[in-house]
């Protein structure tokens, strides 16, 4: 296989029950999660629950995977534990619907991972921005708020940004074999 391939296989449609249970699961993993890491204590602005299997949606699945699973991913976490609280919903809410279409709008675009990953990151975080500043919620410098809001995901954000692209590449690859060795009737 080449390097291209592994690195940078294309992306997968949903378009078999195999494929759109892995969505439904990115989306469930995505819900649950945040409730289990602040079950255990631990700052979800630091590990950014939420994000890990939004991006990875868009990664793999393209724009509508990744729209799907950030829409989504809140809504029901909402619904099942009562996170994010009611007024992070509708800011996290487009925030991570922001990053599962970039990611895969980039993908679309021929980006590699990386790219495709850190400007998916980049711009669901302008989104953030943009929905804090329009509901008015940002007083004193924009800089004093992306220092509260984005700095504590910095370890986590460089983490997704070397694991993501693999992870990605290692489970398109896994869903396109499969797709392609089942025999057609």
């Amino acid at each position: 296989m080449s390097d291209v391939l592994l690195l940078n296989p294309p992306l997968v449609r949903l378009n078999n029950p195999v494929r759109i249970m892995v969505e439904a699961a990115f989306v469930l993993i995505a819900a649950l999660l945040p409730a289990f890491v602040h079950s255990m204590g631990w700052n979800g602005a630091v590990l950014l629950p939420m994000h890990w299997t939004v991006l990875l949606a868009g990664l793999v699945f393209g724009p509508l995977g990744g729209f799907a699973a950030g829409l989504a991913s809140p809504l029901l976490s909402y619904a099942l534990s009562g996170l994010p609280a009611p007024a992070m919903l509708l800011p996290m809410t487009a925030e991570t619907a922001a990053y599962g279409l970039a990611a895969g709008l980039f993908r679309r675009l021929h980006l590699n991972m990386y790219l495709s990953t850190f400007f998916a990151m980049l711009s669901g975080r302008i989104v953030y921005t943009f929905m804090f500043l329009g509901l008015g919620r940002i007083s004193g410098p924009i800089t004093g708020f992306w220092q509260k809001a984005f700095v504590p995901g910095l370890v986590s954000a460089a983490i997704m940004l070397l694991a993501l692209p693999l992870l990605a590449s290692l489970l398109g690859n896994v869903l396109q074999q499969r797709h392609d060795t089942v025999p057609k009737n």
